[in-house]
């Protein structure tokens, strides 16, 4: 069974956050994350805490390391507004595979799309961008057989300088809307 694409779906307790008076934070990020949808109840970070509901475990991360397997992992915190979160596959104590991306902002929670996603997005809007250039070049020439191809009102300045402002304004908003 094909895995559903949670890149579109926004998550957000506010139950879970006024019942806690300090709010969200560094110390209950990783609670609140195992409240959302995309949490895995099969990850060493559960398994790791169900075993030791009853004590005090200093080092959670530490533990951590030891278990092979799916885990969570706080990977930046700007702690109140900003948490990203890595979903990632423990290899051996030293080396992980990263799977997902995930990242708390002010108290929603979100997966960041995978380098695949953004890569196809932004080659997808080129070629539009580009369809677009070539179909209005392709519209301001005009093929006489005495002459061959020219540009459609090369001797009228108004034409001429209509066209190129067309085209100077795509190449300015193809630059802006890919930088």
């Amino acid at each position: 069974m094909a895995e559903e694409d949670l890149t579109t779906i926004t998550w957000r307790s506010v139950e879970w956050i006024q019942s806690r008076p300090e709010g969200l934070n560094s110390n209950n990020v990783m609670d609140y994350f195992a409240e959302s949808p995309f949490w895995d109840d099969q990850c060493n970070n559960a398994t790791l805490k169900m075993q030791t509901q009853y004590n005090d475990l200093k080092d959670l991360n530490k533990h951590l390391k030891k278990m092979k397997g799916i885990e969570f992992q706080v990977v930046y915190d700007k702690a109140p507004v900003l948490w990203v979160i890595r979903k990632q596959k423990r290899l051996d104590e030293n080396l992980v595979s990263p799977i997902a991306t995930f990242y708390i902002l002010n108290n929603n929670i979100y997966q960041a799309p995978d380098l695949y996603s953004i890569i196809g997005n932004r080659i997808l809007t080129s070629l539009h961008y580009l369809h677009i250039a070539f179909n209005t070049a392709q519209q301001e020439v005009e093929f006489h057989p005495a002459t061959g191809y020219t540009w459609k009102g090369a001797n009228d300045p108004n034409s001429a300088s209509r066209s190129r402002s067309f085209l100077l304004y795509f190449f300015i908003s193809f630059l802006n809307f890919n930088c």
